[in-house]
């Protein structure tokens, strides 16, 4: 009984999340869209944190990333709106740098009708 409640919360957890909260290796689109704005951006800024291509975030900054991917991931997939990203990002970090970098993610959006609404597969 516990462990079917405890696997239906975590269900629900993840639910609750971004088509890409986790890493998918399906989301060719986005991943490709983070690792061009991490370029084309650069620097690329997360709270403290510089996003490359690539990056991998250190054990102690994985929620930091976890919140800027989370929040980036639901832009790029039209679950929120530029601006509301803009907001999220400003009220979760705070600093000019973090929101520079934002508004910089935002100008490289693609077209709404050029982007899924989700990722084609997972893992």
């Amino acid at each position: 009984m516990k462990k079917t409640a405890l696997a239906a919360l975590g269900a629900a957890v993840l639910a609750g999340c971004a088509p890409d909260a986790m890493q998918n290796i399906k989301a060719t689109g986005f991943n490709a869209f983070i690792d061009q704005v991490a370029v084309e951006c650069a620097p690329l800024h997360a709270g403290p944190q510089v996003i490359t291509v690539n990056y991998s975030p250190p054990n102690y900054a994985t929620d930091l990333y976890d919140q800027w991917f989370d929040a980036t991931s639901r832009l790029y997939y039209k679950k929120t709106t530029p601006q509301t990203y803009l907001n999220d990002i400003n009220n979760f970090f705070g600093d000019p740098r973090t929101q520079a970098s934002a508004q910089c993610v935002v100008s490289k959006l693609p077209p709404p009708e050029q982007r899924p609404t989700a990722p084609t597969g997972r893992w």
